[in-house]
């Protein structure tokens, strides 16, 4: 057991799907986080890891028009380049 020494960081803290980087604030200047689904699950890509030109491998696309650029909304996938909707299925 550990003493109490202030406030401690969640467990949970949202990390890159890819690497596992804590998220951190980039420079205005720099690429932000991309926000993305796999399997069913709405996760960040850190802007390193965007620079692998195969950093989308592994994510959902979305079943209208084949984007990677979704985001999870009540439980809805939503596809921000076409507006389709699917039921997120987490796992799947």
């Amino acid at each position: 057991m550990r003493p109490f020494d202030g406030p401690h960081e969640p467990s949970d803290r949202p990390v890159c799907w890819r690497c596992g980087r804590p998220t951190y604030d980039p420079d205005k200047r720099s690429v932000p986080w991309a926000r993305a689904v796999a399997r069913g699950r709405q996760v960040l890509v850190c802007p390193e890891c965007q620079r692998d030109p195969g950093w989308t491998d592994g994510l959902d696309r979305c079943e209208a028009c084949g984007a990677t650029r979704l985001s999870v909304q009540l439980g809805d996938v939503v596809c921000r380049a076409c507006g389709h909707t699917a039921t997120a299925r987490a796992g799947a």
